[in-house]
Formats: C-alpha cells, sequence, structure tokens
C-alpha cells in the first residue's frame, strides 16, 4: 500500500513522463484513426474547463488525469495538422486536372531509374493552368517515362502532365499506395515525359553530400564484391533493392528475409 503510494506520489510531481507518454499515444491514435475535428475541438474545451475547475478546488489527481487527456487530444490534433495540407494554395487543390498543366519545382530526391521509367519526388513552386501562373506549394510523385534527360537532386524542373491523386487500397488489407505516399507528404502525382531542367545546384548541401557518399559505398562494393554478392550488399546497406536479380529476390521472399532488405523510396 505504501509502495503504490510512494508510485502516485512520484507521477504527481513529475507529470513530464505522463504527459509525454499520452502525447505519442495521442499521436498513434491520429495516425491510425480518422476522427472529425468537432468533437475533438470541443472535447479539448470541454477538458480545459474542467481541469480549471479541478485546479481551483485543488483536486490534483483530477487535475493531472484531465491534463493527460488533454494532452492524448493535443497529440491526436498536432498529428492531423501535421499530417494533413492546409494551405488555400496547396497542389492538392488542383488535381486530378482534366488537362495537361505545367508545374515549376525543385527535385527533392534523388531520380531512381525503374523499368525505363524515372520516379522522384518535386517540391512544387508554380503552376500554369489555362494559361495562368500561380504559386503554388506541397510535393509531388512524378514519373517520367523518357529517362534519358539529365536531372538530379535539388534542380529547378519544369514539367508538363496531368495531376492526378494516388490511388487507395482497393480492399481491407492490401497496400495503400495513397497511405505510403501521404506519410511522406506527398499527395498527387503526375506522369509525364516532359521534364525540362530551368536552374541547377539547388538543394540542401548535407542531402548532397549523403548521396555522394551513398555513391562511393556503391563504388567500393562493386569493385570489392563480385556479382550477386555486391548487389545482396548494397540491397541491405543502402537500400537499393531494385538492383537485386529476381533470383536473389526470390530467394529472400521465399526464405521470409525481405524484410532485411528495406524499401527505398526514390
Amino acid at each position: 500500500m505504501e509502495n503504490s503510494d510512494n508510485f502516485s506520489t512520484t507521477r504527481m510531481n513529475k507529470p513530464i513522463y505522463g504527459i509525454t507518454l499520452f502525447f505519442i499515444i495521442g499521436i498513434i491514435i491520429g495516425r491510425y484513426l480518422t476522427l472529425p475535428f468537432l468533437p475533438l475541438y470541443l472535447g479539448l474545451t470541454v477538458l480545459f474547463a474542467l481541469a480549471f475547475i479541478l485546479y481551483l478546488k485543488k483536486r490534483e489527481r483530477g487535475t493531472s488525469y484531465a491534463l493527460f487527456l488533454i494532452t492524448l487530444l493535443i497529440g491526436i490534433v498536432y498529428f492531423y495538422y501535421v499530417y494533413y495540407p492546409h494551405s488555400s494554395n496547396h497542389i492538392v487543390g488542383y488535381a486530378p486536372s482534366e488537362e495537361k498543366v505545367t508545374v515549376v519545382g525543385e527535385v527533392v530526391s534523388r531520380p531512381q531509374l525503374k523499368e525505363r521509367r524515372i520516379r522522384f519526388t518535386i517540391e512544387a513552386k508554380k503552376i500554369i493552368e489555362n494559361g495562368q501562373e500561380k504559386t503554388t506549394q506541397g510535393r509531388i510523385w512524378v514519373v517520367s517515362y523518357f529517362p534519358l534527360q539529365n536531372y538530379d537532386y535539388g534542380d529547378t524542373v519544369r514539367l508538363e502532365g496531368r495531376l492526378r491523386l494516388p490511388e487507395e487500397a482497393k480492399e481491407k488489407g492490401a497496400f495503400d499506395w495513397q497511405r505510403y505516399l501521404s506519410y511522406q507528404g506527398i499527395w498527387v502525382e503526375l506522369t509525364t515525359g516532359n521534364v525540362t531542367v530551368e536552374e541547377g545546384g539547388g538543394g540542401s548541401p548535407l542531402i548532397k553530400w549523403a548521396y555522394k557518399s551513398r555513391d562511393w559505398m556503391v563504388r567500393v562494393i562493386e569493385h570489392t564484391l563480385p556479382e550477386p554478392h555486391s548487389f545482396v550488399l548494397k540491397g541491405i546497406m543502402l537500400g537499393d533493392k531494385e538492383s537485386l536479380p529476381p533470383g536473389v529476390q526470390e530467394s529472400f521472399l521465399r526464405t521470409g528475409t525481405g524484410q532485411a532488405v528495406p524499401v527505398q523510396l526514390g
């Protein structure tokens, strides 16, 4: 009984642990459950009022519980605020587009070649629709079916194509492409064969250094190990899953060790 009282006293004296825990739980709930905003805000208002009343009546235990619930709801609201696009000029407001549009943006991921197509992500800056140029923002997942064009991370490019929304899972338990992209801040897709580099040399110097380091590691692995051992090591260390030969990929899947190779999003 004495130990239980000591634990409760410690919890009340150091509420930061409980507040942190409930905030994390709120973020997790926000990720997996879609709750309407109005009940969340009403719940926060009621709990704030309740916590204030309990504080005035000097009921520490009740005040602490109310604060923990408030923190839980704040965690949910925080996730929704960070996760969903809120800007009025966000690129998702232009999708899906019936006609082709022109988008200018900065490449924020290194382009990856797969099945004769290049996949990369841009941070949109401008959109030209029906001859009108507008400022915009938000990330776009781009698939270019003309792989001979030369552009890289940090370049400002001009694209032309139709914007579309990523497909959601068609059945329960299936892979949800829309959710997968949205967790990375990507809400729009664009397929194009027209990519023009307008300006180079942008991007973060730190990320550029990371890409150069990765290229150096690839060269070392390829010069040190023969195939297919070099493919396996690149897949495990660098997430270069696409370089694995079909036979090696099948072996990973058959033995249940496919998780050893991380998925890399270009």
